[in-house]
């Protein structure tokens, strides 16, 4: 299924290149921008993830998009 020209989509951002503090103190950041595509449910629309992720989707409940990812 296509998307179409103008149509609102959902989308969980996996990478930033804008860092990312976490509560321990350490600072993430990647290279690229990258999302993921997802539907009213919260599952992923492709069947592949390219690339490392972060591991605070784990604590989102985004399990099934962590499982894609080669790297967490």
């Amino acid at each position: 299924m296509p998307l179409e020209r103008s149509e609102v989509i959902r989308a969980v951002i996996v990478r930033t290149c804008k860092e990312f503090k976490c509560e321990d103190g350490i600072i993430i950041r990647y290279d690229d921008n990258a999302a993921v595509i997802i539907d009213q449910k919260g599952n992923p629309k492709g069947t592949r993830v390219f690339g490392a992720i972060a591991e605070e989707l784990r604590e989102l409940n985004f399990t099934k998009i962590v499982s894609l990812a080669p790297e967490v």
